[in-house]
């Protein structure tokens, strides 16, 4: 006992003398530590990363078709007459604004409207000078309304008319910005030239894409099952032009289907001929019809320019 108390002594009196060795004492216990702490926190990683808030999920997602929209012309305008902004233009505006906007964008236009939330980009804030896409001119505003900005939530609203267009973009510079930049009569002159504005535009009707695919899913059965049908009248046919189309086609339904899909050589024999000479073995026929006699292109013409009516 004396000799463990003289040990503990020395070792005090030790460090006294030097701190450093107090270091050199605590180390292997220090480590120990640290070794268990390395090995509880390697045991509980899985737990220590998991996520424990849920992330947020929309409750319904919406997928939304393109809306059923009839032709319609677009009348000209002539640019310059809209450069200045007046008291009806900036209603017009206004009501457009509130409509198409100010859900996003704020009734004040600094970009904190309710369906904004959530948005990256955030929508852009119009009391702010800086950072205009296209720019914050008469021109600009008006080159983001009608193609949108890609990768962002600004969508094109290209289905408004130019002179709407024109309204909303004069309605954002006259009540939200303080330091509006002005077009050039060049800058003007160009986006009439990009859009086509002085010569007004003819609109194709527009139908959902699933209306569009049921339809072109109906013509293509329509033309299949037609195709089909002239096949089979001529495998059960045994008339000479019949005979003479079996000799030379070694693919009926592709010889036909070729036929149908271009029907340009129906109106002339000397058509038919060159029509399916020039495009042998992608046609259905093969090298056989360069060995007809005249009479027999003649036989063959007559008899699927008869049988092949669409």
């Amino acid at each position: 006992m004396t000799d463990i108390l003289q040990m503990i002594k020395e070792k005090i009196k030790e460090v006294q003398q030097n701190p450093g060795a107090l270091f050199g004492l605590l180390y292997p216990y220090l480590l120990v530590i640290l070794v268990a702490l390395g090995l509880y926190y390697a045991s509980n990683l899985d737990f220590i990363a998991r996520q424990t808030v849920p992330a947020f999920l929309p409750e319904v997602t919406v997928d939304s078709d393109l809306s059923i929209q009839p032709a319609r012309s677009v009348p000209p305008i002539n640019i310059l007459d809209y450069a200045s902004a007046n008291d009806e233009i900036i209603a017009e505006g206004e009501k457009l604004y509130k409509a198409n906007c100010s859900s996003c964008h704020g009734e004040n236009g600094a970009g904190g409207g309710p369906a904004a939330m959530g948005l990256n980009p955030a929508p852009k804030n119009f009391t702010d000078n800086q950072n205009w896409k296209n720019g914050a001119t008469l021109s600009g505003i008006y080159t983001t309304l009608e193609e949108g900005i890609a990768g962002g939530a600004m969508l094109a609203y290209d289905y408004l008319l130019p002179v709407e267009k024109i309204s909303l973009a004069h309605y954002i510079r006259e009540s939200f910005l303080t330091d509006k930049p002005e077009d050039s009569q060049s800058d003007l002159e160009a986006l009439d030239l990009t859009y086509n504005l002085s010569a007004g535009q003819q609109l194709p009707a527009q139908i959902p894409v699933a209306s569009a695919k049921l339809i072109l899913l109906k013509e293509n059965e329509l033309k299949t099952n037609t195709i089909e049908n002239i096949v089979g009248n001529i495998n059960q046919d045994n008339s000479r032009g019949a005979s003479i189309f079996k000799s030379v086609s070694k693919n009926p339904v592709k010889s036909i289907s070729f036929l149908v899909k271009n029907n340009g050589w129906k109106q002339f024999e000397r058509n038919f001929i060159d029509f399916v000479s020039n495009n042998v073995n992608t046609n259905g026929f093969d090298s056989g019809i360069f060995r007809l006699t005249s009479d027999e292109w003649s036989l063959l013409y007559s008899y699927l320019n008869n049988n092949i009516n669409l």
